[in-house]
């Protein structure tokens, strides 16, 4: 595709993705910035077969507000708080994990599929990350398993904020506005100043290898001025709202033409499994709610198999715990991404050692 075709396939995608936020907006759905793009695209391009492109800068420039956004709700405090939540983060975190792994082997089961493909294309890691780490082991469908992946992260991204917004968080909902450490008079250098904060963020979250870096990066940067007492300026409703669209765009192209051969075969199971991994996640929030101070939004918002920013963007709708909903989020991403992916991989090996001596 060159330029001219790039140009030409973006702008359709950007009308399209326009015209499913400004329809979710008059039908009340939860986030229409986010899911009115991400249905509209993705319902267009496989109903039509119509190429469309999205250009990779205008996905990471969506992230990166987001991210920045989400770091100016920590405080000294909520970090302290966090620190003292750490046992139930991995308590929840692991029986997650282990909760998703047992999906995994039911829809391999009842579906046919290679049990490695079950397992992979069902543990809330990350499309890239569980796409790489399946090329390791033999027996995996790479097209399963992105498949999987990616109706899993949709059902999320689709069922959570509008059970949190419509049920759990129902009286506390807002609409989407400016986020920020709330501070007043805030010069307009700041505003500089914080952009800078992110870059910096993204280019050294890259660096070192941070997971989803040009998100991770300009929340922890930012997080790190905001503990340390430094005002925080409130984000434009505005490019609040673009972030969001370009980041609804993007993962409404996720959903490829090829991957409709799966739909018949894996699609039912593949959505209750994720239906059922939310589920789980609610009662697990329910859990916090008994042993700690949080309530059960941002307990569930904290504990759900969704995106950072997703969750982050539905937890200032109802006034939860950002700074809360970020930390668990956070410690699941490196947790799964980190500790998840070798055990898998052990655990596959060893799975295919025994075939192999039976055999």
């Amino acid at each position: 595709m060159d330029t001219k075709q790039k140009r030409k396939a973006g702008m359709e995608a950007a009308v399209i993705g326009l015209a499913g936020a400004l329809l979710f907006m008059l039908l009340h759905i939860p986030l229409p910035w986010i899911l009115g793009p991400l249905t509209a695209v993705m319902v267009w391009r496989l109903s039509t077969g119509r190429v469309l492109y999205w250009p990779t800068v205008l996905r990471s420039s969506g992230l990166l507000v987001l991210g920045s956004m989400l770091g100016a709700a920590f405080t000294h405090e909520t970090v302290v708080q966090i620190i003292q939540q750490l046992p139930y983060m991995a308590a929840a975190t692991i029986a997650t994990v282990l909760f998703s792994l047992s999906l995994g082997v039911w829809v391999a089961y009842r579906t046919g599929l290679t049990l490695p493909s079950g397992v992979f294309g069902s543990v809330p890691g990350g499309l890239s990350q569980m796409l790489v780490l399946s090329e390791e082991v033999e027996g995996v469908d790479a097209t399963v398993v992105a498949f999987m992946q990616t109706i899993r992260v949709m059902s999320v991204i689709f069922a959570v904020p509008f059970l949190t917004i419509h049920g759990i968080g129902a009286e506390q909902v807002v609409s989407t506005g400016s986020s920020g450490g709330g501070a007043v008079n805030i010069e307009g250098w700041t505003y500089v100043l914080y952009a800078a904060v992110a870059l910096g963020g993204a280019w050294a979250g890259r660096k070192i290898g941070l997971p989803t870096s040009v998100l991770t990066g300009p929340l922890l940067a930012t997080a790190c001025c905001a503990i340390f007492y430094m005002p925080v300026p409130p984000l434009p409703p505005m490019i609040i709202l673009l972030s969001q669209f370009a980041i609804g765009v993007h993962i409404g192209l996720q959903m490829k033409p090829h991957m409709l051969g799966n739909v018949k075969k894996l699609g039912g199971y593949t959505i209750t499994s994720s239906l059922l991994l939310i589920l789980f996640s609610l009662f697990v929030a329910w859990l916090l709610t008994k042993v700690s101070s949080m309530t059960l939004s941002t307990a569930f918002l904290s504990t759900a198999p969704g995106g950072i920013a997703e969750m982050g963007v539905t937890a200032s709708m109802v006034h939860a715990d950002l700074s809360m909903v970020s930390g668990y989020q956070l410690f699941r991403v490196f947790f799964v991404i980190f500790a998840v992916p070798p055990m898998l991989a052990w655990w596959m090996r060893r799975l295919q050692k025994k075939e192999t001596s039976i055999s």
